[in-house]
């Protein structure tokens, strides 16, 4: 049974009277029983306190983070993951929200950009360990203190100023992940970089600490941004400070210069965030070490190859031509040319996904056995044909593919 909400919440942190607010003091409750304090941590504190929807939360604790989390899920009907490496867990819930649960701890990094090793630690020494102040504030959720923030560097106030700033210098050394969201987090919050911290990404960059990332977190930081609605103001940041060069491509390479303006169009088009990510692969040195789904470098690959493509494209006369043309081409790359490409290319793509990737003859094989042709490679050759005439409106009713069909095998035995 959920108890009424408490009122000793700071000002400025909107969960009063929702279900946000009742499952925060269960959670509370649950830790308590469990003889653990427990935090709400992270981006849910700062976007709570900017007055933000934050739809997933980051709760942490200082013990038992295993059977807290499955705790958690008994009694909220959800499922637990639970990652031993770095003592923590996700529980998704049954509206697939998620609680992400970690144990308060410090980490060591053995070299740049490696994952660090961690070990448990309070709540104050969590909190150092941190990317940026303004995500280095914690609220109780333990009963008695429910509401207490806890906040050792400054994120109020850092908050008010409107600044994104590290803790320590050596923070974008210590994980070069911090420079895609150091951008990520200015952009979408309409935040300054302070001048310090602006220094040292900068002089990360440059020394090209993102490099020795694996391409697996990089991809991840770039979904990531890809999802924002700022996706295209992130880019562009992206660029200007040379982070895809530090990160991706040789000295001396720069993106290709048609990247910002393709990505605006495809921003104006409403691009999903999926199309989004592979138009961001196809301009970079995608390898066999990306891990990307297959269909993703397929389709990459195919924005990548368009030109021939688009110059016999240009040149089509009939609509079976441009189906010829179009159909080995993946569906997403499709969507990401509909919405590139102008003139007679365009309309053809767009025709193509509006109207003749879902025309069929009204034949079958099974019709084909019955006029007498036997089954092997003429089958697919002979629904081919009527396919074209289809599209070419040379028929327009099963009676007129039959009477084709019917032609076509004369010619053949003849």
């Amino acid at each position: 049974m959920v108890s009424r909400p408490s009122s000793n919440l700071p000002p400025g942190i909107p969960v009063e009277n929702s279900n946000q607010r009742q499952l925060l003091e269960l959670i509370g409750r649950i830790g308590m029983r469990l003889g653990t304090r427990t935090f709400l941590v992270g981006g849910p504190v700062r976007d709570m306190m900017l007055g933000h929807a934050s739809p997933d939360l980051d709760v942490a604790v200082e013990s038992s983070s295993r059977r807290f989390g499955r705790t958690i899920a008994h009694e909220l009907g959800g499922r637990f993951l639970y990652h031993r490496r770095f003592m923590t867990g996700t529980v998704t819930l049954s509206d697939s929200s998620h609680v992400d649960i970690t144990q308060t701890r410090t980490e060591e990094y053995p070299r740049p950009a490696v994952l660090p090793s961690v070990k448990p630690a309070t709540i104050d020494e969590d909190l150092v360990r941190r990317d940026f102040t303004i995500n280095a504030m914690a609220l109780e959720l333990t009963p008695r203190a429910f509401g207490r923030i806890i906040d050792p560097h400054s994120g109020r106030a850092d908050l008010s100023g409107h600044l994104v700033r590290v803790l320590h210098d050596r923070s974008f050394v210590d994980d070069p992940t911090r420079v895609f969201r150091c951008i990520r987090f200015a952009v979408r919050l309409g935040f300054e970089i302070e001048p310090r911290t602006l220094e040292l990404m900068r002089q990360a960059i440059v020394d090209r600490y993102p490099a020795l990332l694996t391409p697996e977190r990089i991809l991840y930081e770039l979904r990531l941004i890809c999802a924002e609605p700022l996706v295209l103001q992130m880019v562009e940041a992206l660029v200007r400070e040379k982070v895809f060069e530090a990160a991706f491509l040789p000295d001396g390479d720069g993106q290709p210069g048609h990247l910002l303006p393709d990505l605006a169009r495809l921003v104006q088009g409403r691009a999903t965030p999926d199309l989004l990510f592979i138009y961001l692969l196809s301009t970079l040195p995608v390898s066999e070490r990306f891990p990307i789904r297959r269909e993703e470098r397929d389709a990459a690959d195919a924005v990548n190859r368009f030109g021939p493509t688009r110059a016999r494209l240009a040149r089509a006369r009939r609509r079976s031509t441009t189906y010829r043309l179009l159909r080995p081409i993946p569906e997403p790359a499709l969507r990401i040319l509909a919405l590139l490409e102008s003139g007679a290319a365009g309309a053809r793509i767009a025709d193509y996904l509006g109207n003749l990737c879902s025309v069929k003859t009204e034949i079958t094989g099974r019709d084909l056995r019955a006029l007498g042709l036997e089954p092997g490679p003429r089958y697919r050759q002979t629904l081919d044909r009527l396919l074209c005439a289809r599209l070419d409106g040379r028929t327009r009713t099963r009676e007129d593919e039959l009477a084709l069909c019917r032609r076509l095998l004369r010619r053949v035995k003849s």
